[in-house]
């Protein structure tokens, strides 16, 4: 009989231990897979060269364990075809009944996608498609995949073209000459651009005729071209008879244009952009 209040505790604890492993059980029994979306896409960064994007993947754990995330694979599309495939071994713990976000950056050089599709050098924007394939570490599931996609459209961003168009004579004395140096910009893409200012030097055969900062505002409407026009004064007596012989001659010159150019386009995140240029070949003044 000594034993009674032993043998009870011990049933007390038996009984307590088994209905805890049925509560857990039940618990267990009621595990699910994480919800999984596509909560934000940004773009974080655009120039002439490259735009950066940011998906920001929201993470819903529905479940009284915590989950982990050990990783996901990637494909990413544009224009309907492969462009960028892979896997990160990304690890995150998510809390019992808890939320959280990872972030998926993706970096795109314009140079690459018009090198792998010839046919988007015409194109003003693509379609695009993310799918992500997040694997989790799930208590009784194991390791479970969950699917999760976004699409949109991206802006595809094309370099200015500047092209010398002439250098005309406006005004000959024996002592100066007054020219007009004209640089078209044409802007091919499908959104409007402005100069701000022009920073540039000008060589014919050589030697400097020109240099200084052009400040005019020009508009550059989208698919369209406008023209810089420099003007270009000479000192005659200081540059001597040869340069006064090659402005009254007929014969072509050969020139050398560098410039930096400072642009802004009407897309909200494509400001302030320096866009260097080095030109040269021939040309003759016209009169």
């Amino acid at each position: 009989m000594k034993f009674d209040p032993i043998i009870k505790r011990l049933t007390l604890i038996s009984v307590t231990l088994l209905l805890m492993n049925c509560a857990t059980l039940q618990e267990l029994a009621k595990i699910q897979k994480p919800t999984v979306k596509v909560n934000k896409v940004r773009v974080t960064g655009i120039n002439l060269e490259k735009i950066d994007l940011a998906f920001d993947i929201g993470i819903s754990n529905p479940n009284p364990l915590a989950a982990t995330l050990a990783g996901f694979d990637y494909d990413f599309e544009l224009g309907g075809s492969p462009f960028l495939n892979g896997k990160q071994n990304k690890q995150v713990t998510i809390e019992a009944s808890g939320k959280s976000q990872i972030e998926f950056p993706v970096s795109l050089t314009f140079d690459k996608i018009y090198e792998t599709y010839q046919s988007l050098k015409n194109e003003d924007s693509t379609t695009y498609k993310l799918a992500l394939g997040l694997n989790f570490n799930l208590p009784i599931l194991g390791n479970t995949r969950i699917p999760v996609s976004k699409s949109g459209n991206l802006p595809l961003v094309k370099i200015p073209k500047v092209n010398i168009a002439s250098l005309k004579l406006k005004k000959l004395t024996f002592s100066n000459a007054k020219l007009d140096l004209k640089v078209d910009v044409k802007n091919p893409n499908g959104f409007s651009m402005a100069l701000n200012k022009l920073d540039y030097k000008f060589k014919i055969n050589g030697k400097t005729w020109a240099t200084g900062l052009s400040q005019k505002k020009l508009q550059i409407k989208n698919s369209g071209k406008s023209t810089v026009t420099i003007p270009v004064t000479l000192n005659l007596i200081e540059m001597g008879r040869t340069v006064y012989n090659m402005i009254t001659g007929n014969r072509s010159l050969n020139y050398d244009f560098s410039g930096d150019f400072n642009l802004d386009s009407s897309l909200p995140m494509l400001k302030n952009i320096n866009l260097p240029i080095t030109k040269s070949g021939q040309l003759k003044i016209l009169k």
